[in-house]
This record gives C-alpha cells, sequence and structure tokens, in this order.
C-alpha cells in the first residue's frame, strides 16, 4: 500500500493538505456564508454559476487563508528543517 497511497511526496505538501483540510472542516461554513452573502445575493445568479463561483471561492478562500495563518506561524516559531 506504501507504493501507490500514504506516502509523503513532499514535507511541504503533506503539511498543507493534512493541516488545510482540518481548517477547511472547522472554517468551511463561515466562507460559504460570506461568499453567498456577498457574492452570490447581491448578483442574482442562478444555481448553476452561483454552484461554480461557490465551490472556487470558498476553496481559494480556505487555501489563501490557511497559507496566511501558516506563514504568520512560521514568522512566529521558526523552525529547522532537520529538527522535524
Amino acid at each position: 500500500m506504501h507504493y501507490i497511497a500514504n506516502k509523503k511526496f513532499s514535507e511541504g505538501a503533506y503539511r498543507i493538505l493534512t493541516g488545510c483540510a482540518m481548517y477547511a472542516y472547522v472554517s468551511h461554513y463561515f466562507y460559504i456564508i460570506v461568499v453567498a452573502v456577498a457574492i452570490i445575493r447581491p448578483f442574482k445568479m442562478n444555481f448553476g454559476s452561483g454552484l461554480a463561483v461557490m465551490l472556487v471561492l470558498v476553496n481559494a478562500f480556505i487555501l489563501v487563508t490557511y497559507a496566511f495563518f501558516i506563514a504568520v506561524w512560521d514568522l512566529a516559531f521558526p523552525t529547522d528543517i532537520n529538527d522535524q
């Protein structure tokens, strides 16, 4: 199984993907509401275009804010790559 799945290809990618999954689980509803109230309702989008905009923007917000939080964390608590 290790040859086809559950293998760390890159430490950075592994860190972002695993951490971002938990962050997305915790924060996705907030971003759904923000996109719905700020973009989809004012522009009166139909279901198809609203769904497409929702999927793209919510995922983008999650990735961007998680990358920002990681950058701030790394600035506040720097670690040497060899210590991990």
